[in-house]
């Protein structure tokens, strides 16, 4: 009922709701619930009826709360005419923050990695040939090292019948990655020219625990 008839009714000694049938709370609701007919499933907690009721409520000189998030107990309470217990840290918070804390670690781990291997075939050109038949391609490989320690990593190819030359390293020796740092290195693969197919680059780490993976393809024109 509206401020007016709400006051005409509590003069009467009668009981009359807060509620003075603005239709704010109504308006303002992208789904279209009415939230004075109770709690709706639809409701997407969005806050805006709460937010349009409080505005009317101050400008009646009215508490705040007609509408509003709450437990159940404390709507009990509210029944018993008993003051509202809010508690910040409860078990529920607890546990859901324990939870969310575990999730997270569990996440960071299994996604965590230490290096990166990445390849990358020369364009122009993509393929040479050499005086005695064989195809040479070149290739750009790149370590990158995330931990706090040097390592060094040893390279090697798979998937096509191909020599591996690193320029500028003899007989492709473990190359020395420092700690958060990375390492482009030039790479050769010579083989038949029937090699075509796709190479697989495997760095590995000197304990064996970091292996890496990248894969390109080796090509004859």
């Amino acid at each position: 009922m509206s401020a007016k008839k709400a006051t005409v009714v509590r003069l009467k000694g009668k009981s009359a709701g807060d509620c003075v049938d603005c239709g704010q709370c109504v308006a303002v609701c992208p789904i279209g619930i009415d939230i004075r007919e109770g709690p709706n499933f639809a409701c997407i907690n969005c806050g805006l009826c709460v937010d349009a009721c409080d505005g009317v409520m101050s400008k009646l000189g009215r508490p705040r709360g007609l509408i509003d998030y709450e437990t159940w107990n404390n709507i009990e309470r509210g029944h018993r005419k008993e003051q509202p217990v809010n508690r910040l840290v409860g078990p529920k918070t607890i546990g859901l923050t324990a939870a969310c804390v575990g999730l997270a670690a569990a996440i960071t781990v299994a996604t965590k990695t230490t290096a990166v291997l990445s390849v990358q075939h020369d364009r122009d050109p993509v393929a040479v040939k050499l005086s005695d038949g064989s195809l040479r391609n070149g290739y750009t490989v790149k370590l990158l090292n995330k931990s706090s320690a040097s390592h060094s990593f040893t390279l090697s190819v798979g998937g096509v019948d191909a020599k591996l030359a690193i320029v500028g390293i003899r007989n492709a020796s473990p190359v020395v990655v420092g700690p958060e740092t990375s390492e482009a290195l030039r790479v050769t693969l010579t083989g038949s020219d029937d090699a075509q197919g796709d190479v697989v680059f495997t760095a590995c780490d000197e304990t064996g625990a970091t292996v890496l993976t990248a894969k390109d393809r080796f090509v004859d024109h």
